[in-house]
């Protein structure tokens, strides 16, 4: 899989667009620059963010932490290609579920990737649940 752009509005990304070249991409920021943000954003575009997640005594859950500092709901799209075809991944939060809304589409057509859901979309990709890939 490489990744072409993403676009986030997440915690201190507001509509950020980050490009990552062909092969290994390192991100030498300073602190607060946004390099975990990027690295949740992803976790959370590949996976989802679980609204029932509740604040323990030294984390708070993805749904507050990353909560766009701009006030804009969370929101975001990945364009990437995969065995041989271009994806657009996109969430948005609607109803007060972050990144709720899911949808993956082929950007040549806008027809929606078959068989690609919300639910489903980090294990198609990568092969393993969330916790696995959280572990790794």
């Amino acid at each position: 899989m490489e990744l072409i752009e993403m676009q986030a509005t997440f915690g201190c990304l507001d509509g950020a667009v980050l490009r990552p070249a062909p092969g290994l991409d390192v991100l030498c920021l300073p602190n607060g620059a946004g390099k975990s943000t990027w690295t949740a954003f992803l976790v959370a575009m590949f996976y989802g963010v679980d609204a029932s997640e509740r604040k323990s005594r030294d984390r708070l859950p993805v749904k507050t932490r990353y909560l766009p500092w701009s006030g804009k709901p969370m929101a975001g799209t990945v364009h990437l290609r995969h065995g041989g075809r271009e994806i657009v991944l996109q969430r948005t939060s609607e109803g007060g579920k972050p990144m709720g809304t899911f949808r993956a589409y082929d950007p040549a057509t806008g027809r929606a990737v078959e068989g690609l859901t919300g639910e489903t979309c980090g294990k198609y990709f990568f092969g393993v649940e969330k916790a696995v890939f959280l572990r790794t």
